[in-house]
């Protein structure tokens, strides 16, 4: 028993420790830090900045044609005729507000998917912080459990003097007393874990100080299931559709004729030299290729809308299995707040009450017992349910 004593002294002194030499967080200051260090973000800050530049690249100009050429002659031999110039084609107009629009798309698609990456960022935070509430609750749970057993393994103790148990009852007392006790150590190891992934998100390199609240019930309504038209998977579905709206843009603007212009200088064999200029149609004779584009261009269209329409479709189904679970999850607690809890209460104070009185066999007591940190532990895990069920719901609807 005494080595338990001092496990359960170091853990305690451990935790002091780290709580006064770590960073301590709240779960807004918390979600502030990851939202600035998480590369993810920094991901999508990054392809956001990519579709700017390109936006912003201005026109986007062929490769200039520079030109040697050397015509014979019947009067000045062979080589005649030297021709030596610049040639540039000019884009349309058509095809350079068509890029841009296609590059502006890609900038609303890229913060589009900034904001589902933000969101699955502030999830995962929130997640963790939930957990952490659950296991300090459970922790708690043990802590009294721990108080009860300590006490009937004292009261077998003294029973056993007087000859009134067995030795094997004596040990089983002590026994379930030290596994209490290894129960809340592990609970303690989870909570470093968690603590561990914590400051992984966040970018730091040591474990993070949680300041955690008491886990209670959540509370989520939706009024209006067309807020799923607008949350943040939607939002990203749309661009897509926009996306390709502009990639259809950009292969009509191919079709438009585009003007070229030369310069050149003519150098003969006589040693003559003269100046020459050019101006040139660039028209697309051959539209075969340019036609199979324009209608894949727009059985892309079709298939943007189809894959909005899927996605929609399963934000919807989604919905309704997170509204069920909720609805569950808040009967369950229901039960606990009306008998529950008062149940477990009265098992705890009656089964270490009669047990020590000598009125209730260990066997009993243990059932009892156990009945009853079954049914906290249970509440615990219908919170914890409840609570990440909303969480779920929150980014769901972009609420």
């Amino acid at each position: 028993m005494a080595f338990y004593r001092n496990i359960y002294a170091l853990v305690l002194v451990g935790l002091c420790q780290m709580g006064t030499a770590q960073t301590i967080l709240t779960e807004q200051q918390a979600i502030e830090m990851a939202l600035k260090t998480h590369p993810a973000m920094e991901a999508t800050s990054q392809y956001i900045r990519q579709q700017e530049v390109l936006k912003n690249a201005g026109t986007m100009w062929e490769h200039s044609q520079f030109f040697h050429s050397v015509t014979a002659d019947p009067d000045l031999g062979l080589f005649g005729t030297t021709n030596l110039g610049i040639q540039q084609n000019f884009p349309s107009g058509k095809t350079t507000r068509a890029n841009r629009g296609l590059h502006a798309s890609l900038q609303r698609q890229a913060e589009a998917r900034q904001g589902l990456t933000r969101q699955e960022v502030v999830k995962q935070v929130r997640e963790i912080y939930h957990h952490l509430s659950y296991l300090d609750g459970k922790s708690a749970l043990y802590s009294h459990l721990d108080s009860v057993y300590q006490r009937v393994a004292k009261a077998a103790d003294a029973r056993y003097r007087t000859g009134d148990v067995s030795l094997a009852e004596k040990l089983a007392a002590q026994d379930k007393a030290a596994q209490i006790r290894l129960d809340a150590r592990t609970v303690y190891h989870e909570i470093e874990f968690d603590r561990i992934v914590l400051g992984q998100i966040l970018g730091l390199g040591e474990a993070v100080q949680p300041v955690v609240e008491r886990l209670h019930e959540g509370v989520f309504s939706i009024a209006d299931t067309t807020l799923l038209q607008t949350s943040t998977m939607a939002k990203y579905s749309k661009s897509a559709i926009e996306v390709a709206r502009s990639e259809q843009e950009l292969t009509k603007a191919k079709f438009a004729p585009t003007a070229s212009a030369g310069v050149f200088g003519q150098y003969l064999g006589n040693g003559d030299i003269y100046p020459g200029w050019q101006l040139g149609l660039n028209v697309p004779l051959f539209k075969k290729s340019l036609r199979a584009q324009s209608e894949a261009a727009e059985i892309g269209i079709e298939a943007a809308n189809a894959a909005f329409r899927t996605a929609l479709l399963a934000q919807q189904n989604e919905l309704g299995h997170l509204l069920h679970e909720q609805e569950k999850y808040l009967i369950l607690l229901e039960y606990y707040n009306a008998d529950g809890k008062v149940l477990a209460a009265e098992l705890l104070r009656t089964g270490e009450l009669n047990y020590s009185q000598g009125e209730l066999s260990y066997a009993d007591f243990v059932q009892l017992l156990e009945q009853a940190a079954g049914i906290e532990v249970q509440h615990l895990e219908n919170l914890l349910g409840l609570n990440q069920t909303i969480i779920e719901l929150e980014a769901l609807t972009g609420q």
